[in-house]
């Protein structure tokens, strides 16, 4: 059921959408550009927040209710804060860069402005809702790793898109199987039309 009411072109197109504003593209892809197109959002570590508000990495874990990452939702000003806990021993740089788009992916969800006066909490962060965790994953998997991309790319097993995209491992198998999915009887669109033209025009390759 849930599969079925993700915003699927909603969300490619505002991959697109970055994409177009990246001015280049390389992977894998460095999060913290794609954050920084974003005029009312920023970035902190847990340690850096922690540090500034005079609490421990254990206090924010908690206040977030998570030990990657978070978004707070600042109501009144529309402003964002994105929260990641790169201190994490278990938080390799493949979970990083996935935690870090998929809190990018609430943000262009508009998930915060659906749900500002029903389901934010009253700390401003957003209350786990599956529908909105399942288009933030989808998100960050088309934002890092997009389907299109991957014949021009060579992709050819799990551990290509792991090289060539920085997933973790569990990622990275997962995304080769839902590729070998995505590619059964698949007809090509615009926006995959679009998105590879991007790449030609921005990425870091020998046509």
């Amino acid at each position: 059921m849930i599969h079925n009411m993700i915003r699927y072109l909603f969300i490619n197109n505002s991959v697109l959408q970055i994409y177009s504003q990246l001015p280049q593209i390389e992977y894998p892809l460095d999060v913290n550009q794609v954050i920084a197109l974003l005029p009312n959002c920023r970035f902190m570590t847990y340690d850096k927040f922690a540090e500034i508000n005079n609490c421990s990495v254990d206090d924010v874990i908690q206040i977030c209710e998570s030990k990657t990452g978070c978004t707070h939702y600042e109501i009144d000003n529309n402003r964002y804060l994105i929260l990641c806990n790169n201190g994490s021993m278990s938080n390799n740089s493949g979970r990083k860069r996935w935690t870090e788009a998929h809190e990018v992916g609430h943000i262009m969800c508009k998930h915060f402005e659906i749900s500002a006066y029903s389901s934010l909490s009253e700390n401003g962060f957003l209350v786990n809702n599956p529908k909105f965790e399942s288009e933030a994953d989808y998100f960050a998997a088309t934002l890092l790793a997009p389907f299109p991309l991957y014949k021009l790319l060579n992709i050819q097993s799990a551990i290509d898109v792991q090289d060539m995209f920085g997933l973790s491992t569990e990622a990275s198998l997962y995304r080769f199987k839902e590729y070998l999915r995505w590619k059964k009887g698949h007809r090509k669109t615009s926006w995959e039309n679009d998105i590879i033209n991007l790449y030609k025009l921005k990425g870091n390759i020998l046509l």
